[in-house]
């Protein structure tokens, strides 16, 4: 019976982590992982655990699980307390903000420690891809995106904050490749691949349509 109880706590806590990540309360997220930490359990999932509430666990380290969803919240409460600076294409600073100090430190503890499955470790390649692109260092976010491989990665039967991440590091990606010269036409940018041929050669191409 406790047992029993004790999965639908799981269940609960997991179904508001996905809720806040998708909705953007970063706030909450803090509590919520203090709440993992306290059971002892991770974030994980099947896919179809988003339908049904009697789905299937997988069991994930709960510090690393945690250092993920801190992580995110570090850096998203960043960006909107410093929405001038972004909106003016101003990098942040980790000597500035020590949240963005702290959310590289999580980031890479858990990177380096693989031992998350690989769809959270995915997740983490893409917000840390997120967090070099905002502090200026563009080679480091194209080389973290290259090795979360989103050029591959589908969309389809994703959860909603896993398809924000996913758009926002196909948005994040065709500015880099603009800012590197290489212009890249619209109905391109969600694969995330750039046309073949000279600046010259697709400057003739016909603008996109508003």
């Amino acid at each position: 019976m406790a047992a029993k109880g004790a999965h639908g706590t799981h269940l609960k806590v997991e179904s508001e982590v996905e809720r806040c990540r998708a909705e953007g309360q970063w706030d909450r997220m803090f509590e919520l992982a203090r709440h993992l930490q306290m059971l002892g359990i991770s974030g994980g999932g099947s896919s179809n655990r988003r339908n049904s509430p009697s789905g299937r666990f997988t069991t994930l380290d709960t510090d690393d699980f945690v250092k993920l969803l801190l992580a995110e919240a570090l850096l998203e409460q960043c960006l909107k307390d410093n929405h001038d600076k972004i909106k003016n294409s101003i990098p942040l600073l980790e000597k500035t903000d020590h949240r963005l100090n702290e959310a590289k430190d999580h980031l890479s503890s858990l990177l380096n420690n693989g031992k998350l499955p690989p769809q959270y470790m995915c997740e983490a390649m893409l917000i840390l891809g997120k967090l070099h692109y905002v502090e200026g260092s563009y080679r480091d976010a194209v080389s973290m995106y290259a090795r979360a491989g989103i050029d591959d990665i589908s969309v389809e039967n994703k959860p909603l904050y896993q398809m924000r991440l996913l758009s926002e590091a196909f948005v994040i990606k065709a500015c880099l490749q603009l800012l590197g010269g290489t212009q890249s036409w619209w109905s391109e940018v969600l694969p995330g691949r750039p046309l073949p041929g000279t600046p010259a050669q697709l400057r003739r191409l016909p603008h996109p349509p508003d």
